[in-house]
């Protein structure tokens, strides 16, 4: 995160803050939520802010790497 947001579940909800520098996980997997044209739907660093899972603001956040999941 660049900047202080919110995160968003898909309903409308605010859910939870998210802080500058917080580390957002963008999730695209195969039961994505619909897209939201100015939002990313992810989970917040579980560290800082719990884990909470929804969406940001697209313009809150740099992109930092590519991280692949195995599974």
């Amino acid at each position: 995160m660049n900047k202080k947001g919110q995160i968003w579940d898909a309903r409308g909800n605010r859910i939870g803050d998210v802080a500058p520098g917080t580390l957002f996980f963008r999730q695209e997997p195969a039961n994505y939520p619909s897209p939201v044209d100015d939002r990313y739907y992810g989970t917040v660093d579980e560290v800082i802010s719990g884990s909470a899972t929804g969406y940001v603001l697209r313009k809150k956040l740099d992109y930092v790497g590519r991280v692949e999941i195995c599974g």
